[in-house]
């Protein structure tokens, strides 16, 4: 056989619409591909969690879908839209071409966006023993949308929702930010500490959005 540089291209571009794991937002559409050519295909469906939802040319009336599922008849690719958390899950596809080919499963993972900054609460006590403020940060948020944390002070990064660190006079206004993120969104805040020796009481401070 000769070789084709279309081909070539076709295979490659198949190659970058597949993945296997996809974070998507609620409220988002996303596309999923068969990841497998289409020619010669006699027999196709997607199925999630194990309950078809699409066959080769039609659609299912699926409940939890209904009216949000379009299969495309040339490649097999299957869109959803207006996701929602209950979405999430394992897709899977299977074909023929004479004989039955490898199932093709895509986990799809959606996510609330995050909308809100996080709310940042802490202290700093001076140390005389050490000449420097002990400084203890808690960033939160006021919703149960799950996330990650990290903190961003100078050029050093560190992750979790509580910070603690040690500021020296010298260093003067120091800004912390926190940032908490998920695979679709991301949301910053900041205070910025001062060290000083004037108090052995810590002073407390906070921001919120």
């Amino acid at each position: 056989p000769t070789w084709s540089p279309m081909a070539s291209t076709n295979k490659m571009q198949l190659f970058l619409d597949c993945q296997h794991v996809l974070h998507k937002k609620v409220g988002d559409t996303v596309e999923l591909s068969s990841c497998l050519p289409a020619e010669g295909v006699t027999a196709a469906k997607w199925s999630y969690e194990g309950s078809t939802i699409a066959n080769k040319d039609k659609t299912v009336d699926e409940k939890q879908f209904k009216g949000r599922l379009k299969l495309n008849p040339t490649n097999f690719n299957l869109t959803v839209r207006e996701l929602t958390l209950q979405d999430s899950g394992e897709f899977s596809f299977v074909s023929e071409v004479r004989t039955q080919r490898d199932t093709v499963s895509v986990t799809l993972k959606v996510h609330d966006s995050i909308t809100k900054q996080p709310n940042l609460t802490g202290n700093s006590t001076w140390q005389t023993f050490t000449n420097s403020c002990m400084v203890l940060l808690q960033c939160s948020v006021n919703s149960d949308i799950d996330v990650s944390y990290n903190w961003t002070v100078g050029k050093e990064i560190r992750n979790g929702p509580r910070l603690q660190y040690d500021l020296r006079t010298p260093d003067g206004d120091t800004e912390f930010t926190c940032t908490i993120y998920n695979p679709v969104s991301e949301m910053s805040a900041s205070t910025t500490v001062k060290c000083n020796n004037f108090t052995t009481q810590p002073e407390e401070f906070s921001s919120s959005f």
